[in-house]
């Protein structure tokens, strides 16, 4: 195909799916965010992107979004110009990791608040939204993907409205996904892994003949349940439904098969009078060593503590990182302890939050390498093993200060669950590692 014939694809394509382009100048943008009596000065914002929310300003107030890559350092650069251009301005509070800006302009209160500028779906969502959408798409429609470009032209084509495997309220997601997929960073790796689960569909119907492929991304299919882990769901001619879970890795790496935080474990368990025994054992043990540390009944939602905790560590790093282990070690011996606490419990955690058991759609998982995938069968040993399971002993790791196992055991036979505790927050030390209290839990497969 030669350039000329790639364009007029191109502009053909574009006619079918357009995307929303829309360019405003910078007089006409200022012109409709601000008033007269309340705008501010253009060059404060340094070239960045900017609008007036204006469901959240008020009479008393304009809320102002700056979209930015780097919503730190910018905020800290228009936070700089405001008070070179003498408008009084300072760091607020808010829901945000990053904290806006407020500040008063001609009698008027205003709130500056940085947003990533992508908007939107974010990339994680839409990675994982390629890798579940479009194998559904190309097997309802008899399309056999080949590679990366041609499968994505494919799809700009496709009325996603008419599509059987997308669900009413999940079509803007979907046009969205298809839209934005080529917008990815990780978009030929994430298309070829929608090639290896297309592969995995229909081989998978050579042994019984499937009739649809829905996509689960938030509305399932009829007589599934809405907490059913699955990604996508296969409907067989006979009616029967399997769920099927989808990861992307390596050929040599592991994925968690579950994926959660501290404190719904303890929700689970009914246990939330234990966690906060174990946060204020946290808070008198670390937490309250560190100079103007909030106290106990504030310091977890007092914004001031993310800044503690960031001159803390540009002070004393080294502090900082022990003080981490010490919070880590008390967090997975309490974990441990809960799971020591009940047997009950515990299987009954594992049966609904690790295996998400529904008896009327069983569960596969299925993992996509490269343009290839492959069944992670851990799910299976452990549902059918639960049942005869006697004995259960959780414990910490001897080589690693994050693992932790938990033994399921009957008779002579045992398996052993690999766990993890940690931090998984990204930014600075106010918000990561001690920052962070609500510390990531994961099952990572069965211990070989």
């Amino acid at each position: 195909m030669g350039p000329m014939e790639k364009l007029m694809l191109q502009k053909y394509v574009h006619q079918l799916r357009p995307r929303t382009e829309s360019y405003t100048s910078h007089v006409d943008k200022v012109q409709n965010l601000f008033s007269e009596e309340t705008s501010l000065p253009v060059d404060v914002f340094g070239g960045l992107s900017y609008e007036k929310n204006e469901r959240q300003s008020s009479s008393k107030r304009d809320v102002i979004i700056v979209r930015s890559k780097d919503r730190e350092t910018d905020r800290d650069e228009i936070l700089r110009n405001l008070n070179q251009s003498g408008i009084p301005a300072k760091l607020g509070s808010g829901q945000s990791s990053v904290d806006p800006i407020d500040g008063t302009y001609k009698e008027k209160n205003f709130r500056i608040s940085l947003k990533p500028i992508s908007g939107g779906m974010q990339e994680t969502t839409l990675n994982a939204s390629i890798t579940e959408l479009f194998p559904c798409i190309a097997f309802e429609k008899n399309f056999q993907p080949k590679d990366p470009t041609s499968f994505h032209q494919f799809l700009l084509g496709v009325d996603v409205k008419k599509l059987r495997c997308v669900g009413s309220k999940d079509i803007a997601a979907a046009e969205e996904t298809i839209n934005k997929a080529d917008t990815s960073s990780k978009f030929e790796e994430k298309m070829n892994n929608a090639i290896g689960v297309y592969k995995f569909i229909t081989d998978f119907s050579q042994d019984k003949p499937i009739k649809n492929v829905f996509w689960g991304y938030r509305q399932k299919p009829a007589g599934v349940p809405k907490n059913h882990p699955g990604d996508m769901f296969i409907e067989y001619n006979d009616g029967k439904k399997l769920g099927v879970s989808l990861k992307a890795g390596g050929k040599k790496t592991s994925e968690p098969q579950l994926n959660t935080y501290v404190t719904p474990v303890f929700n689970s368990f009914g246990e939330k009078g234990k966690l906060n025994l174990l946060m204020k054992t946290a808070y008198s043990q670390v937490y309250s060593k560190i100079d103007g540390m909030p106290p106990l009944n504030k310091f977890m939602k007092d914004r001031k503590t993310q800044q503690v905790l960031r001159d803390f560590d540009k002070k004393n790093n080294k502090q900082y990182e022990d003080f981490y282990n010490q919070y880590l070690e008390i967090m997975r011996e309490g974990i441990i302890a809960l799971f020591n606490s009940s047997k009950k419990k515990s299987l009954n955690y594992i049966k609904t939050e690790v295996l998400r058991d529904a008896p009327d759609v069983p569960t596969m998982v299925i993992k996509a390498i490269g343009s290839s995938y492959e069944e992670v069968t851990d799910k299976d040993a452990v549902g059918v093993f639960l049942p005869q399971v006697k004995f259960v002993k959780a414990y910490k790791s001897s080589s690693s200060k994050q693992n932790w196992f938990i033994e399921l055991k009957s008779g002579d036979e045992k398996l052993i669950m690999n766990m993890t505790i940690r931090t998984n927050k990204s930014g600075h030390a106010g918000q990561k590692k001690l920052g962070q209290y609500s510390l990531s839990v994961k099952y990572n497969g069965l211990l070989k």
